[in-house]
């Protein structure tokens, strides 16, 4: 079928009417599996623990290459489930090939200073128990390395145990990592822990171990069935195999948004009737501290600056002061009260929110100005992998706000990082998701005087290559997105990647006048 207007109006369509729907959908993940396997495994845990194998990559490790840091989280997690939950030649030889995996390349976290911004989440407290709880079972790792990284976690856990013990807060997400009781305020109204599968499981582990006859209370019932939801959520169906964050109602509605709102879609007409319910929806579910990934789930500062971005832009009444909570005297913006690393994304959402609010960001401008690397990009974010989605939102709320003078190297590095075939991407090989971001960030460039000759027929590569690409099957595609370890959000990630190819199609004329 050739690449129209009408076609990609449809598809969008399609993903559009549905956000939020099902909790939020996404890929399923190696490290909650693995922990649901070990904590509260499904009746028949072997198609799970069939799953789990199956994912193990070529070098005995688990996890994508694309980001190495995100490997050994993954993979000490699958050895200690499958050594717990299979006898097998094959599962052996997969513990086996896992921790020599982890044992060479365990070096990537030998750090001189402090862990970088960009580890995954909550790394610092997951990986230090995960080695303790390997070495309780025999299995001998190096520690060394990770010496650092324990240090941040000591920092963190000494945090946590001074805070009061709240359902829906970010410490929650990771209790799996030191919750030692089954605390009954750690439970929310999704019947789970911290919006997370992993977390949910330890906490069903403790309660059984704590109560006899647990599986008859309700809160042990409820989460349980968490864990089900959450299943079918990956669109996997099997049972256990869970994704590493949900749900993510809020999330997947605003991020897909934000991706319209970047290429000019929000008002197009042929998106009009499924865009609009999905504002209004976002508009009334504001809470007092702002947006939260779900209802269940505390307001952060990132979902905040672009719901609220995006619907003042839309016309709705705001209330600007929400983002008071998320500033810092420096500039910078927080995503969650308390973190460690700071995100260059979150606060280029704060800039755009301000800007559309009309008031002043030359502090926050200043800040991003800081934290762009020497060839002009900002190539490192906590909460994606890829230089290209943090490079793109930055360039984004620049524009927003006129700062020319710190888009243009930013411009005039991302046109010199264009593959040969028109796509952009940080491996050897370019990728759609990571195209669309630059398309989203170039397209931007019209109304800061640098939409000059090189910039269009950088677009116009792109539209080729990304027409070429748009059938690409799922099980295909990158997973970018940080959490506990790489995962993709399908609606999110495919309204992105098709806003962009449906803006370039809507371009065609005025890119080869």
């Amino acid at each position: 079928m050739p690449s129209t207007p009408e076609w990609f109006i449809a598809q969008l369509k399609a993903d559009i009417q549905f956000l939020g729907a099902q909790g939020g959908v996404l890929t399923p993940s190696v490290y909650d599996t693995a922990q649901v396997l070990r904590y509260a495994p499904p009746e028949d845990p072997r198609p799970a623990v069939g799953w789990l194998m199956r994912q193990q990559r070529p070098d005995g490790g688990w996890g994508s290459d694309l980001m190495p840091l995100a490997r050994h989280i993954p993979t000490l997690a699958a050895v200690l489930a499958l050594r717990a939950t299979s006898d097998t030649p094959e599962s052996r030889k997969a513990v086996e090939g896992g921790i020599e995996f982890f044992r060479r390349t365990a070096e990537v976290w030998a750090f001189e200073g402090p862990p970088p911004d960009d580890i995954p989440v909550a790394a610092e407290l997951i990986l230090p128990r995960l080695l303790e709880e390997a070495a309780a079972v025999g299995i001998t790792l190096p520690h060394q390395p990770f010496q650092s990284l324990s240090a941040l976690g000591t920092r963190r856990r000494g945090l946590i145990a001074r805070m009061k013990h709240r359902a829906g807060t970010a410490p929650i997400h990771s209790f799996e990592a030191w919750g030692t009781e089954p605390d009954m305020n750690v439970l929310d109204d999704s019947k789970g822990v911290g919006n997370s599968p992993a977390a949910t499981a330890h906490w069903l582990r403790l309660r059984r171990a704590a109560t006899p006859g647990a599986r008859e209370l309700p809160e042990v019932s409820g989460g349980e069935a968490f864990l089900r939801a959450a299943a079918e959520a990956t669109g996997m169906g099997i049972p256990g195999v869970v994704p590493t964050v949900w749900p993510i109602v809020h999330y997947e509605q605003s991020w897909s948004l934000l991706a319209l709102f970047s290429t000019g879609l929000v008002e197009h007409p042929g998106l009009r009737d499924v865009v609009r319910p999905q504002l209004d929806a976002l508009h009334r579910a504001v809470r007092p501290e702002g947006y939260g990934m779900s209802e269940f789930f505390v307001c952060d500062g990132d979902i905040t600056s672009t719901c609220l971005a995006m619907q003042k832009d839309s016309g709705y009444a705001v209330d600007g002061g929400l983002l008071q909570r998320y500033q810092l005297a420096d500039g910078q913006f927080i995503t969650y009260a308390h973190e460690m690393q700071p995100s260059v994304t979150t606060t280029a959402h704060g800039v755009m929110a301000l800007a559309i609010l009309g008031q002043d960001v030359s502090r926050q401008v200043r800040w991003l100005a800081e934290k762009r690397g020497a060839d002009g990009l900002w190539r490192m974010d906590k909460w994606h992998a890829s230089w290209l989605y943090s490079t793109s939102q930055v360039m984004l709320a620049l524009c927003r706000a006129k700062a020319t003078d710190v888009v243009r190297p930013a411009a005039e590095a991302l046109l010199r990082a264009q593959h040969a075939g028109g796509g952009w991407g940080m491996a050897s090989t370019p990728s759609l998701l990571e195209t669309a971001y630059a398309v989203h960030a170039l397209r931007a460039l019209r109304d800061q005087g640098h939409f000059g000759p090189e910039v269009k027929r950088a677009l116009q590569r792109a539209a080729r290559w990304m027409a070429a690409q748009k059938d690409v099957p799922p099980e295909q595609q990158e997973m970018l997105w940080t959490g506990k370890e790489l995962y993709r959000p399908f609606r999110l990630d495919r309204v992105f990647e098709r806003s962009a190819m449906l803006a370039l199609e809507l371009d065609r004329d005025s890119l080869t006048e």
